[in-house]
């Protein structure tokens, strides 16, 4: 690689500790204090040409009122591929994850929703998560309630508990006999089925057996269907967006609103982990790596989650491109583990 030919032994160590004492302090670093802090055996002075060529490759650059150098998206970039160190969860932090991940929870989107809480406290960033991408899920029950005398709500029940309901409104008499033989006849034709695995054949035959109008049924059924395509399409869940303005970078309040507003921007964030669902290892984006000029100052990391192999959902964390990509890496790798076994509790071998 042309990283390989660019930074010799003693490039890299010296690049590693201006990237690690900045994420630090987020002043930028000078060659004294390099040679100070770190046991690299060199002189303040071979440092500072070290620096320089660094800055000359584009890794570091120097702020118009300091003597010292910050990283870039590059030396960031060279940092996570090539020289960072994974920063192990303190036990403590295990254990407040592990029991919050241990209070079982029944319905999928309050596990997403604990996720997101948890990876945002341990992290100090935003967290962002995305609910699984059941595609093909299989419907678990379906039930129907009498509103009124004009309307009906119909309950759905997936795998991994994930309900949803929609109204039905209707002209018809439904008394409660026919809403106890609706409700057996639905279970009978969707009971652990997929949508396409329901043919209109099945549904249209219900009318033989209850005395109820044809409309209806199929209005019942158009419920069930809606219901069922809300439940695969996946729910973004966003926890910490204000910590960002816990960091010295966004002390400007533009930049700061800027970034908030960006955070807020519910199609571009669910794009943002859509588009990560598809990679399949650890994905950064630093900084202008991110298409969206608001974002330049931010870096990504995602990862996704799921049972036996089936990535069905994406974790990740937004915060400022000095962040602390040990200690983000190792939380989400730790949380992702913990969610991969609570899909696997929930949803068992379903699709």
């Amino acid at each position: 690689m042309v990283w390989e030919k660019e930074l010799n032994e003693r490039k890299r160590a010296i690049l590693k500790s201006i990237i690690d004492d900045y994420i630090q302090s987020a002043q930028p670093v000078g060659s004294r204090t390099i040679a100070r802090k770190h046991e690299l055996g060199l002189g303040s002075a071979t440092i500072r040409n070290e620096m320089a060529d660094l800055e000359e490759l584009g890794y570091i650059s120097q702020p118009h009122t300091s003597a010292g150098r910050i990283p870039s998206d590059k030396g960031y970039r060279f940092y996570v591929e090539n020289l960072m160190q994974i920063q192990s969860l303190a036990k403590n932090e295990m254990a407040i994850i592990r029991k919050a991940m241990d209070e079982k929870i029944e319905e999928i989107n309050e596990l997403i929703k604990r996720a997101s809480t948890i990876i945002s406290n341990i992290t100090g960033y935003t967290a962002v998560v995305m609910a699984p991408q059941l595609t093909r899920s299989l419907i678990k029950s379906v039930q129907l309630l009498n509103i009124d005398e004009r309307r009906l709500l119909v309950v759905v029940v997936a795998g991994g508990g994930i309900v949803h309901n929609r109204l039905v409104n209707h002209c018809g008499t439904i008394d409660n006999t026919h809403i106890a033989k609706l409700n057996q006849a639905f279970n009978i034709i969707t009971s652990g089925k997929t949508l396409d695995q329901i043919s209109m054949p099945m549904v249209r035959d219900l009318q033989k057996d209850i005395n109820v109008p044809a409309d209806v049924i199929l209005s019942v059924f158009e419920a069930i269907e809606d219901c069922v395509r809300k439940i695969e399409t996946a729910d973004v869940y966003l926890d910490g967006i204000t910590n960002i303005l816990n960091y010295p970078e966004f002390n400007d309040l533009i930049k700061a609103r800027e970034v908030l507003d960006i955070l807020k921007e519910k199609d571009i964030i669910n794009q943002l982990v859509f588009d990560a669902s598809s990679k399949k290892q650890l994905e950064f984006k630093i900084g202008s790596e991110n298409e969206i000029n608001e974002m330049k100052d931010l870096s990504i990391i995602t990862t996704v989650y799921g049972r036996e192999g089936k990535d069905i959902g994406t974790i990740g964390v937004i915060g400022p491109t000095r962040m602390t990509y040990g200690k983000v890496v190792s939380s989400i790798k730790y949380i992702r583990e913990l969610l991969n076994r609570e899909m696997l509790r929930m949803f068992g071998d379903d699709s």
